[in-house]
């Protein structure tokens, strides 16, 4: 009896030690594993995790593939730099895949991630074409150095789903080849911009614990499309946006290019080895600084101070004609009664720069894009230096002996070609400069809305961004900021504003969630005689995060030396308002101006 109880104590013991009342596991189970340490947020740690197989990281699109995953040190501000925090970075590849052209594609993606987090997220806008994968520093434009990171955001960037050094197809027309594939077309149109945000956001969340409180998104020109696309098809992306010099019908805007060829074309001196016009050589350096400064003499004063700044704007595309317009240093005409000297332009020229300047349109005289401001940024003398930054779109460096401009055989030009057309029409590079001579105004155009085989967007369905329906992008608490230089000869800044304008029609009280600031004398994004240098982000939070709307942003130029001052600095008005001078104070300072209307 004595030996059962024992027995019994002992089999009570033993089940004890497993949980009690069952049985004991196999003498083969391994034993239960300690449960994993709690990776601690925002660290190192994390962000090795988010490499790909070192978590059980779940992605929105399983395609998703990260390959670096660095932690970097905090580094100190430099002369052209701002300070960056200790930070998480990780890039990767999302869809990879072969194109029909037989080329490799991906949509690439970089991340940077702080670990003191501000709890917001920052998408930076891409540039031409795309094609590069930026550093995703957090690019804010307006010439600043400081960044998106710096200020402790989270940073993406993505290429637009190709890259120039693998999709380049030199019988293709080179970068531009990714538009021989049709998914190319729609990652860089739309489907990218979508696929990297839901990427990084998801990134954010696992990293930090938590979502993004809020997300923005800036950029300038292919950058300022992508935010107006951004506002438009993915509404619920971004709580606010910059867009500046926005090539939002950008398929339009390469009809343009071939215009403002063909209209310069009877004032090019010289042919290329192609025997195409040297449009370089239709207006020296000296000559468009005439035009600039007959500008100047005609529209300075319309805002009430004469500073070298068109801030009538408006007023001025009424007011200035280059065939009655004086040259102001001399009291003659601009346009030479006489044979072309130094102080005129020959008759010649003014009735290029007249047709280029209006716009485009077909033989019965229909609009096939905007016209363009008349604003002395076209031109510009800092010291002894011209401003080349519009003329390098139009008409090309000027000692060139070779067509070299974006719109003549640039860029530009070959876009239009390859990615725009439909179906593409690759052509060797060397022929399309004369392409741009012979497009054809009646048959041309209606390609970019064409579809053909494979091709079942066309280029205005996949990259216009001109829906003026911002219903949800406005109920959900969006805010847009656009911007653009008056004499930017990418895109018009008329254009962007009959846009604000259509907005405005479409959405009553537009102002309340969008806003357009023209750029008297800036280029395309920045450069010229203008005020170009800003900051948008700190007014775009304080909008989105705390009602407050911007009424006027301050800006600056980059260079003073146009205006032959040290410094100058002016309040960028929303429009239709333009920047007046109270009558007393510093001609060089904002605080002497006030936004009104004029």
């Amino acid at each position: 009896m004595q030996t059962t109880v024992v027995a019994l104590l002992l089999t009570a013991a033993v089940l004890s030690a497993y949980g009690g009342g069952g049985s004991a596991p196999p003498p083969d189970s391994p034993p239960e594993e300690p449960p994993a340490p709690e990776v601690p947020v925002a660290s190192r740690v994390a962000c090795e995790a988010l490499m790909s197989g070192a978590t059980d990281m779940v992605w929105p699109n399983p395609t998703t593939v990260v390959d670096v995953a660095t932690w970097h040190d905090a580094s100190a501000a430099t002369s052209t730099s701002a300070a960056l925090p200790e930070h998480c970075e990780i890039s990767g590849s999302i869809a990879k895949r072969t194109g029909i052209d037989g080329y490799p594609y991906e949509i690439k993606f970089r991340l940077r991630m702080p670990s003191e987090w501000n709890g917001r997220f920052f998408m930076e806008g891409g540039g031409g074409t795309n094609g590069s994968l930026s550093a995703a520093m957090g690019n804010i434009g307006g010439g600043q150095s400081a960044n998106a990171l710096s200020r402790n955001f989270a940073t993406l960037a993505t290429d637009g789903g190709h890259d120039n050094a693998v999709n380049n197809n030199p019988d293709a027309l080179g970068t531009v080849s990714f538009g021989m594939d049709p998914q190319a077309r729609l990652d860089m149109g739309y489907n990218s911009y979508d696929q990297a945000t839901q990427a990084g956001k998801a990134a954010v969340a696992k990293f930090y614990g938590k979502p993004a409180e809020k997300s923005y998104f800036i950029g300038c020109s292919e950058g300022g499309r992508e935010g107006m696309m951004l506002s438009q098809r993915f509404p619920s992306h971004y709580d606010g946006i910059v867009a500046g010099a926005p090539g939002y019908q950008l398929p339009k805007a390469g009809i343009s290019g071939a215009w403002t060829t063909q209209s310069l074309a009877p004032a090019a001196v010289g042919v290329d080895a192609q025997g195409v016009p040297l449009i370089n050589k239709a207006f020296s350096d000296p000559d468009l600084h005439l035009l600039s400064q007959a500008i100047l003499g005609a529209c300075d004063a319309l805002d009430g101070l004469t500073d070298g700044i068109v801030e009538n704007h408006q007023a001025c595309q009424s007011q200035f004609d280059p065939a009655t317009a004086a040259n102001p240093a001399t009291g003659e005409p601009l346009q030479c009664v006489g044979a072309k000297t130094a102080t005129c332009l020959s008759a010649t020229q003014v009735t290029a720069i007249k047709r280029a300047m209006a716009g485009p349109v077909d033989s019965a005289g229909t609009p096939l894009y905007n016209r363009w401001a008349w604003d002395p940024g076209m031109s510009g003398l800092n010291g002894t230096t011209y401003n080349q930054g519009w003329r390098s779109w139009w008409l090309g460096s000027y000692a060139s002996s070779s067509n070299n401009a974006k719109r003549v055989n640039g860029f530009s030009a070959r876009s239009w070609l390859v990615d725009f057309a439909t179906p593409p029409e690759p052509i060797p590079l060397t022929q399309v400069a004369a392409r741009m001579m012979n497009f054809n105004f009646d048959t041309d155009p209606p390609k970019i809305w064409a579809k053909s085989g494979p091709f079942t967007q066309s280029s205005m369905e996949w990259h216009g961004a001109t829906s003026t329906d911002l219903t949800a992008f406005r109920d959900r608490g969006g805010k847009l900021m656009l911007y653009h230089g008056m004499s930017d000869a990418a895109f018009s800044a008329l254009d962007t504003a009959d846009y604000y304008k259509r907005l405005s029609t479409s959405m009553p009280g537009a102002d309340e969630f969008a806003r357009l600031f023209l750029v008297p004398g800036m280029n395309h994004c920045s450069g010229g005689p203008g005020m170009d240098r800003f900051d948008l982000l700190t007014p775009l939070v304080a909008w989105v995060e705390r009602g407050k709307a911007p009424d006027q942003v301050s800006a600056w130029t980059g260079n003073p030396g146009y205006f032959g001052v040290s410094a100058r600095s002016r309040p960028l008005c929303p429009y239709p308002q333009i920047a007046r001078y109270k009558g007393s104070g510093d001609v060089n300072s904002e605080a002497s101006f006030t936004c009104t209307v004029p």
